[in-house]
């Protein structure tokens, strides 16, 4: 099978290609506005190795939680391209980008990063998979009951508040994660159900504890 992912819910912007099980493009670039590249980047990377999009099976997009404007890039050219070509997508979270390459190390994983106005967005994964949903909560709701689990962040500020914490910083999600992860589980997701995860919600609800 042929995949195409990307991740823009970063600062790191990424993409990956995987031909017959073999992953051939793995590009990660760090640069401010970075998603407005990535078409150049699908572009330059299939011409580079002889493949045409058609020959792409499916596509695989990071869902987020991440920027606004990254994510809004990102879906708008998977869902192009899957209309163009009737191609399925399938979207994985981000944060599973993040762990992943941590899970065969560490059974329990927190990913953590913030949301601005106080709050945080957290996931837990336990044994490989995914503990319930990623979560916009308070910094000190997200650090409760997990004795014993290895953080990830890709956010100084939470790393300088918690030096005390076993945190592992600039950990940024990579679409060649996303590949691995779409032969494992991956499902289609209907273009209709396409929902980024917002990093910065502008309705957030959840307040602080007095």
């Amino acid at each position: 099978m042929n995949l195409l992912g990307i991740d823009t819910s970063s600062e790191n912007v990424s993409l990956s290609i995987m031909r017959r099980g073999k992953i051939i493009v793995d590009i990660n670039r760090r640069m401010r506005f970075g998603a407005s590249n990535i078409v150049s980047f699908i572009e330059k990377s299939l011409k580079k190795h002889s493949l045409r999009l058609k020959q792409i099976d499916a596509f695989v997009l990071g869902k987020g939680p991440g920027s606004f404007t990254g994510l809004r890039v990102s879906y708008s050219v998977m869902k192009a391209l899957s209309i163009t070509l009737n191609k399925p997508i399938i979207t994985i979270g981000s944060f599973y980008a993040i762990a992943y390459p941590f899970m065969s190390r560490y059974k329990k994983i927190a990913v953590i990063t913030d949301a601005r106005k106080g709050l945080v967005y957290s996931a837990c994964f336990v044994d490989g998979k995914m503990k319930g949903k990623e979560k916009l909560t308070t910094f000190e709701e997200a650090l409760k009951g997990k004795d014993g689990y290895f953080f990830l962040t890709y956010d100084q500020k939470i790393c300088d508040q918690n030096d005390k914490l076993l945190f592992k910083q600039g950990v940024y999600p990579r679409a060649a994660y996303l590949l691995h992860l779409a032969q494992n589980y991956g499902k289609v997701t209907p273009l209709e159900k396409l929902d980024p995860l917002y990093l910065h919600p502008k309705d957030c609800q959840v307040r602080k504890k007095s």
